[in-house]
């Protein structure tokens, strides 16, 4: 388990790629459970309910999916597809796990009862928040320039994909 922890980790500090993973479906499915566990306590605590998490969940776990089968059906990189998923489901694991205390702090900053203009949310909190997502930005960007023939366009498909995944988690949650 360290080992492959520790793959993940290369491919978050880009030393590695998506390819030094294994290519199967039970490692896929393992990897998907850890990407479930790592969302569970901090999904739950700032989700209205365990419905809404899961359905958040559901829709963000399927539309990372669809949008990867897209990227290799469109560049012929069919062979990619269940290392970048794995490399997805297991980069994106770390980085709950390194931004689940912030979304705990930052749920009980929201859920003081205060209006969201008069919070005084501390600056290493928004600061930490803002490292975290522009690095998993660009690690999301690494995985999906191995996919792409023109890796140059890689940054805007992942900022293309959390946009449209927030779009469409807006719309069917009602936020």
């Amino acid at each position: 388990m360290i080992k492959l922890l520790t793959a993940f980790w290369n491919i978050m500090l880009k030393r590695s790629g998506q390819e030094s993973l294994p290519d199967s479906n039970f490692f896929l499915g393992l990897v998907f459970i850890f990407y479930f566990l790592t969302q569970l306590i901090s999904g739950i605590k700032v989700s209205d309910s365990i419905d809404m998490f899961l359905i958040s969940f559901v829709i963000d776990a399927v539309f990372l999916a669809v949008w990867l089968r897209l990227l290799v059906e469109f560049f012929a990189t069919q062979s990619y597809f269940r290392r970048s998923l794995i490399a997805l489901f297991g980069t994106g694991g770390i980085f709950n796990i390194i931004a689940s205390p912030l979304i705990i702090e930052f749920s009980n900053y929201l859920k003081s009862g205060e209006m969201i203009n008069e919070l005084q949310i501390p600056v290493w909190l928004t600061l930490s928040f803002l490292l975290v997502a522009i690095w998993s930005i660009i690690i999301m960007s690494h995985i999906f320039s191995k996919v792409m023939s023109k890796p140059t366009y890689s940054m805007l498909v992942a900022i293309a994909f959390i946009m449209v995944n927030f779009f469409i988690q807006s719309l069917v949650l009602g936020l």
